[in-house]
């Protein structure tokens, strides 16, 4: 079962819709989105992506909702969250990306931005929002599940010929 845990924040973090002002700080943000990718995946090419979901996800009429968590000395945290179909055929809300300064880390920025993006979902009319993150980034991991996200799908990747073929005997 999931359960939606209530927790102090911060009082002097603010968040509001993005601006195209805000591209430079929420791109300075972007190494925290390769925190817990698969060695295996090369970290360079994932910052590059995750550099064009911020691109897509800030343009003007783009469909979605960007936010920024705003601090003393500025941005520290980034969401989006836009529109995507389950394969069952529901909409859902999805966020494509949260990420959060490491000074702000467990000072309300995250659960903020989390609001932020579950109020656009609700004022849009969706019934569920999803999000993806690494399977070994534990910390995002135990960020979620207080706050009523439950695990859904499980991706499984196999490297192709590190290990024996297991159709061969």
């Amino acid at each position: 079962m999931c359960v939606w845990e209530d927790r102090q924040v911060e009082r002097a973090i603010d968040v509001r819709p993005f601006v195209s002002a805000d591209r430079s700080a929420v791109l300075n943000l972007v190494p925290r989105l390769t925190i817990g990718v698969a060695p295996w995946r090369d970290h360079v090419a994932v910052a590059a992506a995750v550099r064009g979901w911020i691109d897509k996800s800030t343009e003007p009429n783009g469909g979605g909702a960007a936010f920024v968590a705003v601090a003393e000395r500025g941005v520290v945290g980034f969401v989006s969250v836009a529109s995507i179909e389950h394969f069952a055929g529901e909409r859902d809300a999805y966020i494509g990306e949260l990420i959060v300064d490491a000074a702000f880390e467990g000072r309300g920025a995250g659960r903020r931005l989390i609001a932020a993006a579950e109020q656009w979902a609700r004022e849009a009319g969706y019934r569920c929002i999803t999000l993806d993150t690494g399977a070994a980034n534990s910390r995002a991991r135990e960020f979620y599940a207080p706050l009523g996200y439950c695990e859904e799908d499980v991706k499984l990747t196999r490297i192709l010929d590190e290990l024996p073929d297991p159709g061969r005997a």
